[in-house]
């Protein structure tokens, strides 16, 4: 699978968004995700379109917003919309 980079910018007033559990409810250990991303953060990760009508990205890591070390992660997820697009392609 190839792995892109998403800048994340909620469509609202929201200053960022919390990493959510895997969408197929499947028990996974999560590493990384101490703190949650805010608006210009960039995640990379692979795209699933398999759950329903929503697509996510699985983050292996990511970048917080003002930063400039990437985190690696494991068991985070993130949906592409929250009220309108969230996840932006780099």
């Amino acid at each position: 699978m190839v792995e892109e980079v998403y800048k994340l910018q909620h469509p609202g007033s929201c200053t960022g968004m919390f990493w959510r559990n895997h969408p197929g409810n499947v028990a996974e250990s999560k590493s990384g995700g101490d703190d949650w991303p805010r608006n210009g953060s960039l995640l990379r990760g692979t795209v699933h379109e398999e759950f329903g009508d929503m697509k996510w990205l699985s983050v292996s890591s990511w970048k917080q917003s003002g930063a400039s070390e990437w985190i690696e992660s494991s068991g985070l997820w993130m949906p592409f919309e929250q009220g309108g697009p969230l996840l932006h392609k780099v």
